[in-house]
């Protein structure tokens, strides 16, 4: 095993090693649609919640074609407190985000992922979109690649009931 990984190292190939959970109180990030023009959106101040992360960048097709699928998943939610859905982009640009914003409207936060802490801990792959489930703990639930369909759908209810399952 240790001469196959460090064949793949001298060829270039790194193994993608992941974390399954980040402390919820480091991640401070921009938050593009807020309530004031400098908004922070801190994960520190909603304990006990359950977030549902969307992974997008406003270049991406496949992003904005499923927007309105997390905009419907969120709306099932809705009523719900402990759960929070948010747009968590990748973009460097404000611009980027002013289009985002404007095009799919969404009601819940939508945010800069600044030094990409939640994608370099959660994600699965290199492409986008990717929605990450991540419990008040800060531990990974679930997380799906690509554009939703419905056994996408069902996984990640079935991961934000898992995650209502952990209490902060």
């Amino acid at each position: 095993m240790k001469s196959i990984l460090f064949a793949m190292l001298i060829a270039g190939f790194a193994p993608q090693i992941r974390a399954a959970q980040i402390d919820p109180s480091t991640i401070d990030m921009p938050w593009k649609n807020g309530p004031a023009r400098d908004a922070r959106y801190l994960l520190s101040q909603h304990r006990n919640t359950v977030f549902l992360f969307e992974a997008f960048s406003n270049s991406c097709s496949w992003c904005n074609r499923n927007a309105d699928q997390v905009k419907a998943l969120a709306a099932e939610y809705a009523g719900n407190t402990r759960v929070q859905f948010i747009d968590l982009g990748l973009d460097t640009s404000d611009r980027d985000y002013q289009i985002w914003i404007g095009t799919h409207q969404p009601t819940y936060p939508v945010v800069q992922d600044v030094g990409q802490k939640i994608w370099n801990a959660f994600s699965q792959e290199d492409g986008i979109p990717q929605t990450f489930v991540m419990a008040c703990d800060g531990s990974l639930v679930d997380g799906t690649v690509g554009y939703w369909g419905t056994q996408e759908r069902a996984t990640l209810r079935a991961a934000i009931t898992r995650g209502l399952e952990t209490t902060c």
